[in-house]
C-alpha cells in the first residue's frame, strides 16, 4: 500500500468474494499510509464487525491521526469495549 500502489490495492480487494480480517485490515492501511483518512474511515465503517481486531483499531486510529481526523479518533477509541495496551498506546501517541 505504498505511494502510487493505492489504486491497485483497492482494485485487488475488490476482487476479494470474502475479504477477511487480514484484507480489510491492509486496505484500511494501505489508506492511513497515504494520507487518506476518509477512505480509511469509510472503509472501516463498511468493515463486518466480527472481523475487527486489535490491528484493526490500530491501523484505523493510526489512519486518523495522519490524516488529523481526531474527533473520529476519539469515536472509536471510545467504542473499542476491551481496551487493550496496543489501542492505547496507539491512541495516546
Amino acid at each position: 500500500g505504498k505511494v502510487g500502489s493505492v489504486d491497485k490495492a483497492k482494485r485487488i480487494f475488490e476482487k476479494i468474494s470474502q475479504p477477511d480480517h487480514i484484507a480489510w485490515t491492509a486496505m484500511i492501511n494501505s489508506y492511513g499510509l497515504n494520507g487518506m483518512g476518509i477512505e480509511a474511515m469509510k472503509l472501516f465503517h463498511q468493515m463486518p464487525k466480527e472481523l475487527i481486531n486489535d490491528l484493526t483499531y490500530t491501523c484505523i486510529l493510526n489512519s486518523c491521526s495522519h490524516s488529523g481526523l481526531v474527533d473520529e479518533a476519539r469515536s472509536i477509541f471510545n467504542s473499542i469495549e476491551t481496551k487493550t495496551d496496543i489501542t492505547v498506546t496507539t491512541m495516546v501517541y
